[in-house]
């Protein structure tokens, strides 16, 4: 069978190595991508996928299981095994594709209904007395699934999927095995309060925020629960939705560019003119460990920690330009550290964590670490109220 070698899966590789592997694995991966190439047509073939088997060897033999979970997909895609729309959504090599393959799905449902109910009413029209049995049988011939197509020149062979067919394939697959209904009485709710002619346009404004916002919350938590999310993901994400840290910053990101050689993940800045630095870290990492029969933060959230107070210091000792020239005090500025999420650490319960991190945060004074579990409630309980 041909193998496929393109730009995903050269962007797969890619985050593979982003989210860490051992310098043997990363060799083998970087011999894969110089094999590939750099630009279209990228070269493929039995070297690459015996590069590819290589760094999964070596990913089992040295047991990083998650590395080799990763290497194996990246061989499935090549080998024609995985299909392109479900490495993107799980892999979130492109920000958008996830929303972008659901919208498609949408719009292709909403254009399944017309079609159906076209169809249904030029039927009745002109079998009025039809029954429920006739109807089902004119259905079923009407919308007759497409065949599958045996290669003409190889027997027992099929064609390969790609392009807009492999969409088509993820498509039924959707359809088929990962669709399913239910019933939802919270967006029954916000569609009658929208629908309701006495409804205010201040109020049909709130309740399309608000609807937006249950939107982004909920793509962020998908974010945030992915094992594969990469720190540029979870920023690409957050960017967008800066009421998730609360109403308290403005709705504008501020410079992240304050300090010569210094860039904030996020900046955020107070009505006041104060500014607010938050570092983010990749959720699915162990944040805490054992000392002593306590459970205490681990060097992971030392060096986040340590990140943000070199920021602030070159803050303050850079604070008289930064006033001048951008109008930002930054001579109260603050941070925030965004790491871990207790679902990736099963073994500790998430209230010692969230204890060991409230005491450990006891003891700083300008900085705060919090978990994206925290995060992602804090938004949840304001929605809530909202």
């Amino acid at each position: 069978m041909a193998t496929r070698s393109d730009y995903t899966l050269r962007l797969l590789i890619e985050k593979i190595i982003e989210l860490g592997v051992s310098e043997h694995v990363r060799g083998l991966l970087e011999d894969a991508l110089r094999h590939m190439g750099e630009r279209s047509p990228y070269r493929g073939g039995k070297e690459l996928v015996s590069l590819l088997r290589y760094a999964h060897t070596a990913a089992c033999n040295e047991q990083d299981h998650p590395t080799s979970e990763r290497v194996e997909d990246a061989l499935a895609y090549a080998m024609n095994t995985m299909l392109r729309p479900d490495i993107e959504i799980k892999y979130q090599l492109f920000p958008e594709s996830r929303l972008t393959l659901l919208s498609q799905f949408s719009n292709i449902i909403s254009g399944i209904r017309q079609i159906l109910l076209a169809s249904l009413r030029e039927f009745i029209v002109e079998n009025p007395t039809a029954s429920p049995a006739d109807i089902q049988e004119f259905l079923g011939q009407r919308f007759q699934p497409s065949s599958i197509v045996e290669d003409e020149d190889q027997p027992g062979h099929y064609r390969l999927l790609r392009g807009g067919r492999e969409s088509t394939a993820w498509l039924r697959e959707v359809l088929l095995n990962r669709l399913s209904i239910s019933h939802n009485p919270a967006f029954d709710a916000t569609a009658e309060s929208i629908a309701t002619p006495s409804a205010s346009l201040a109020e049909l404004v709130e309740l399309s925020q608000l609807k937006l916002r249950k939107e982004s919350l909920h793509h962020l938590r998908c974010v945030v629960q992915n094992p594969h999310s990469t720190e540029a993901d979870l920023q690409y994400a957050l960017q967008r939705n800066i009421w998730i840290f609360g109403g308290s910053y403005l709705p504008n990101l501020g410079r992240r560019r304050l300090v010569p050689g210094n860039e904030f993940d996020l900046s955020l800045v107070r009505p006041d003119g104060s500014l607010h630095v938050v570092e983010l870290k990749r959720a699915n990492v162990d944040i805490v460990t054992h000392q002593r029969g306590s459970v205490i933060p681990n060097s992971q959230v030392h060096r986040a920690v340590g990140q943000v107070m070199n920021y602030l210091v070159a803050l303050d000792e850079d604070r008289s330009r930064i006033l001048d020239e951008h109008g930002i005090d930054v001579r109260r500025a603050s941070g925030t550290v965004v790491i871990g999420y207790p679902g990736f650490q099963p073994g500790i319960q998430e209230q010692k964590i969230n204890e060991a991190l409230r005491t450990y945060g006891s003891h700083l004074t300008r900085v705060e670490v919090i978990t994206y579990k925290q995060l992602l409630d804090g938004a949840t309980r304001a929605l809530s109220f909202g």
